[in-house]
């Protein structure tokens, strides 16, 4: 039961004394490591916050207690569930405390287990030490970069990003994963554009407001990063269909009237960011979509909201420098 927290943690705690003591048997890992790598993401939403801080750290616990605990010919077929798992929640976990201990359970690991089954690890422990760790943006936005390069760890990152933490409760959360989904997706573009980009162009419009949000700003993000790689003009990369489907996004939000209510205001900066990233990666559009996204624009910038009033005005300086330039000569046609 997902709900139980508590149980969650006691069960991590005794496992690893369990392991310590020589009580769990090796045959039984099959059965335990894919419950501890779930509890090492272990984050149930409750209203406007979130419980399992304390599960995930005792997860983190668990592994370090298994590290110390069996050999690495023992600990050998699970190392690649374990390492991802653990690599994720060092960069990317919401409280400095999981970070930090995800981290030693890492170190421990590759220490007693050797470098030869955690791939990479003196390198990554090198780049993810206890200090780094302690800045949240630092560990999304440049920590994450360094370690996607290791192609084990890269194609989880990706994924993770997308399927987790842009729909994290937390709009810090989800804004600092779209950034960083941005930057790694310029490593493996097609992937992204193919396996990612669609299916968050239809959560878009899901009912949840957490959903759609993140969704939102990781088309966004998205976008812009292959438009700063010049790969909107590829077709292999970026087909005319999801062109179409980026170009209407913001329309089609109006559409669906999701401004209103609960959330709008957060859906209205959120698409003024698209419509800047839209601008910046210059996506093909017609005329028509040209001044039916400035007519958005337009709207966003008389909003009492300051912050909907600047993402508004950066939308507008790039959507006028990109799709109405203005020469010597006058306005281009």
């Amino acid at each position: 039961d997902a709900e139980r927290d508590k149980a969650w943690h006691g069960a991590c705690l005794a496992l690893a004394e369990l392991a310590r003591r020589g009580l769990l048997l090796p045959e039984r890992l099959v059965e335990v490591v894919p419950i501890v790598v779930r509890a090492i993401g272990y984050d149930v939403r409750r209203g406007q916050h979130s419980v399992g801080t304390h599960v995930r750290d005792a997860a983190c616990y668990t592994c370090w207690a298994f590290a110390r605990a069996y050999a690495p010919s023992v600990l050998r077929p699970h190392v690649k569930d374990l390492s991802v798992a653990l690599v994720l929640a060092s960069l990317f976990d919401r409280e400095v405390n999981c970070r930090r201990a995800a981290s030693a359970a890492f170190q421990e690991s590759v220490g007693r287990q050797g470098a030869d089954n955690f791939k990479h690890g003196i390198a990554i422990l090198t780049t993810a030490d206890y200090y780094s760790l302690g800045n949240r943006s630092d560990a999304f936005l440049n920590l994450a970069l360094d370690i996607a390069k290791f192609e084990e760890y890269q194609t989880p990152i990706i994924r993770y990003l997308a399927d987790i933490k842009l729909i994290h409760w937390d709009i810090e959360i989800r804004t600092l994963a779209s950034k960083s989904l941005s930057r790694v997706s310029k490593l493996n573009p097609c992937y992204s554009a193919s396996n990612v980009l669609p299916n968050l162009l239809d959560q878009c419009f899901h009912d949840d407001l957490v959903v759609r949000h993140g969704s939102l700003l990781g088309v966004a993000e998205s976008v812009l990063a292959l438009g700063e790689e010049n790969l909107v003009q590829q077709s292999e990369v970026l087909n005319d269909k999801t062109k179409s489907l980026i170009a209407e996004l913001v329309p089609s939000i109006e559409k669906a009237r999701l401004y209103r209510g609960r959330g709008g205001e957060t859906m209205r900066s959120a698409s003024c960011r698209m419509i800047e990233c839209i601008s910046l990666a210059c996506i093909p559009l017609t005329v028509k979509q040209q001044v039916r996204l400035l007519d958005s624009v337009d709207a966003c910038l008389v909003h009492p909201n300051e912050n909907i009033q600047k993402s508004a005005a950066l939308a507008l300086n790039a959507l006028l420098a990109h799709y109405f330039p203005v020469s010597n000569k006058g306005p281009a046609s």
